[in-house]
């Protein structure tokens, strides 16, 4: 089973949920109900609601069915909740988003790139460096890492509008998942140079790693943020023993 028709489905599962086309307590249509409305195999929509569950959206109920756990109204994320671009963050939070490109150029990881975004020794890739503005304000900055030879033609263009319009509306691409690291650290000299940190001596830092449909790490991204915008959402599950 190709892994895009699973994550297809929970896509558009986890869509309607938020958008609230499937109201919280209410319950999803049956297993054989998706399977026809998605025109898939029932083994594509269990792991799309295994995965739904595993994530906080959903919660299967024995002769019953699947029961929707998620109240947008009461949820609403205010900081990096999956995957989402700057632009979309802007859309959701109400704020005018600008990108100023400051670099891009091509580079062979080193032992010390290597070792700080995780691409093998050697690698080609593409690195750049964004200045994110939330109406006109300098909030954060992105330094970025990608594998060249999965993420070709990047430019300063492309850049400043939406690395991930790019990868997806161009390359065809889908990135899945990302692993994230939260850290907050004392300010450094780019964050004094770049950044409106109004009075802050500390800043909130994302480092993630980002994979494809395929598994394969495209991208490592070091995000700085200053605190009066970040904030960070998160459902977190508690095992069945």
């Amino acid at each position: 089973m190709p892994k895009s028709v699973f994550w297809d489905i929970y896509r558009d599962i986890k869509a309607n949920i938020e958008d609230g086309t499937y109201a919280y307590q209410s319950f999803l249509p049956s297993e054989a109900e998706l399977t026809a409305c998605f025109a898939c195999s029932r083994s594509s929509v269990r792991r799309a609601l295994a995965q739904l569950a595993a994530d906080g959206y959903v919660q299967s109920q024995q002769g019953k069915g699947v029961r929707v756990i998620r109240d947008p109204q009461m949820e609403t994320p205010h900081g990096y909740d999956g995957l989402e671009t700057f632009r979309e963050m802007a859309v959701r939070r109400g704020f005018k988003p600008r990108t100023e490109t400051l670099l891009v150029e091509q580079v062979t990881a080193s032992e010390e790139i290597a070792q700080l975004t995780g691409f093998p020794e050697g690698s080609t890739l593409t690195h750049i460096i964004r200045k994110r503005f939330a109406d006109e304000r300098a909030v954060g900055t992105d330094e970025s890492y990608y594998l060249t030879e999965r993420v070709p033609g990047l430019t300063a263009e492309v850049v400043s509008n939406s690395v991930y319009e790019y990868l997806e509306n161009v390359l065809g691409m889908k990135i899945i998942t990302s692993k994230r690291t939260v850290t907050v650290e004392g300010v450094n000299d780019s964050d004094i140079a770049n950044l409106d940190l109004d009075g802050f001596n500390a800043i909130a830092v994302i480092r993630g790693n980002a994979f494809d449909v395929e598994g394969i790490m495209v991208e490592y991204t070091e995000t700085r943020q200053v605190p009066g915008f970040f904030s960070m959402y998160e459902t977190a599950i508690r095992p069945q023993r």
